[in-house]
């Protein structure tokens, strides 16, 4: 993840003694079918801009500064992972509040990449888990972590609205879009790659399948005109590049892979733009059996100078060549139940929010409980608004349109959503008191400056738990 810039030089990722390979990642896919790693564009257009030949070095990164994949096993031992200076102040993806996590089953001998982005990912096939740091160490006996994120490798492989966050700068995974050790040796590899490019090609503002940007670099993103791209675009090689002209094999394989699936921007770099293999995979040939490969550098070079944005397409077809249509952004649940929370009208503040269940979770009570958060509107122009742990939405809800919204849980417990405008002097609308399985419709105020304020009631007895979502009607 680029919160650092992940800085990273070429001289300090060159192969020499490859490190023996990970154990692959095989068996299961990675990903939906129709997850965007997996998806192929239909009769893409391509556009215009090209990539720059300043702090733009192709290059395949597989040593310090890219990923592996760990697979857990049944037998491993559960983990507590805490935070980087081993206290309870680990950030956990998609949850406001620090602390700790424990991994049910964490590989004896997992060894996060040496970068100081520490990246490295674990696969649980029991439960299909995808658990991914960054800047994973060891610290005496304690493994300590910046960041953490849980997911599915059965999921999208990216963020939605209402859960955007994970530990690349796009928020994704670092396992999305990795050249696999198991895919090496194949024609085509089946998923889109993922790409790093240095921070200077970047403009402002994430497009799908992006959710996030780089918040370091989000506003010094300065491309020149004719020379720019956004954080989460899909490049693609033309359908007229001769891949086979290509000297490695390697190459050749990568530039397939570009034509059919593309590859997505997911994070800035420092100097370079990467495609990322799976650390110690050998799809890097730049210096091997300590002999330096010319031809490397001229493929890779072949290969940024033809990759073009895709602008436009006629469709997309699924891993399984089924036609489907991505849900964009905006028709997605925007409302997340992460918070914060406090307590209301004499309440003291209870349960929290479990971004892998999805759930706001409340305890058992003696008492009837509420609590509230309050969510902003902000202006959709700002170049910060993709922080989204700031007390707002990460997309606002759009003025005049219909949405339904529906309460999913379990328990004696309610939710209500209101609208109100930002200086408290109207109330437009509310859902009322929503039980789990309840729904309703409104339309939202024409008003582009809110106030949405989201109550819990928890009635007294045992646990319970809630989500409200809100999608468009």
């Amino acid at each position: 993840m680029a919160m650092d810039d992940g800085v990273q030089s070429i001289s300090a990722t060159r192969l020499t003694h490859p490190p023996a390979a990970p154990q692959p990642a095989k068996a299961e896919a990675l990903f939906a079918a129709q997850s965007p790693w997996n998806s192929t564009p239909v009769n893409p257009v391509l556009g215009t801009d090209i990539m720059p030949s300043k702090n733009q070095t192709p290059w395949i990164e597989e040593l310090a500064y890219s990923s592996r994949i760990f697979r857990a096993a049944v037998t491993d031992a559960p983990v507590t992972i805490y935070g980087p200076k081993g206290g309870a102040d680990l950030d956990i993806a998609n949850q406001l509040e620090a602390g700790t996590v424990v991994v049910p089953r964490f590989p004896a001998g997992v060894v996060p990449a040496t970068g100081q982005d520490g990246h490295c990912e674990i696969l649980d096939p029991v439960d299909g888990a995808l658990h991914s740091f960054f800047q994973l160490r060891q610290i005496g006996v304690k493994w300590c972590a910046t960041k953490y994120a849980k997911t599915s490798w059965r999921g999208s492989g990216f963020g939605t609205v209402s859960n955007p966050d994970n530990v690349r700068a796009a928020g994704c995974s670092t396992a999305g879009g990795l050249l696999l050790a198991s895919e090496l040796g194949m024609d085509v590899v089946p998923h889109a790659l993922a790409i790093g490019m240095d921070k200077s090609a970047f403009v402002p503002g994430p497009i799908y399948p992006a959710t996030l940007e780089d918040f370091t670099g989000a506003t010094t993103y300065k491309g020149v005109k004719g020379q720019r791209f956004p954080m989460g675009a899909l490049m693609m090689l033309p359908a007229d590049f001769d891949a086979e002209a290509l000297a490695l094999v390697e190459s050749r394989t990568i530039a397939r892979t570009l034509k059919k699936y593309g590859g997505y921007i997911v994070d800035a770099t420092v100097g370079s733009m990467n495609f990322y293999a799976e650390i110690g995979s050998g799809w890097n040939k730049s210096f091997v059996d300590k002999k330096t490969d010319s031809r490397f550098p001229a493929d890779m070079q072949a290969i940024k100078a033809a990759m073009r944005q895709v602008v436009s397409q006629a469709g997309w077809t699924d891993a399984d060549g089924k036609p489907f249509t991505p849900t964009p952004h905006r028709s997605m649940n925007l409302l997340s139940m992460r918070g914060p929370w406090a307590g209301y009208n004499g309440s003291k503040a209870f349960g929290r929010y479990d971004a892998a269940t999805d759930l706001f979770q409340a305890e058992a009570t003696t008492e009837p409980r509420t609590v509230r958060q309050l969510l902003y509107t902000h202006a959709e122009n700002d170049p910060d608004r993709f922080k989204w742990k700031k007390q707002s939405w990460n997309l606002n809800p759009e003025p005049g349109v219909k949405y339904t919204v529906r309460a999913f849980g379990a328990g004696d417990i309610t939710a209500t959503l209101s609208v109100k405008k930002a200086d408290y002097k109207a109330n437009y609308c509310t859902t009322g008191a929503l039980a789990p399985g309840k729904s309703t419709t409104f339309t939202w105020p024409s008003d582009p400056g809110t106030v949405t304020e989201v109550y819990v009631d928890q009635l007294k007895g045992d646990p319970a738990s809630i989500r409200l979502e809100l999608v468009k009607a």
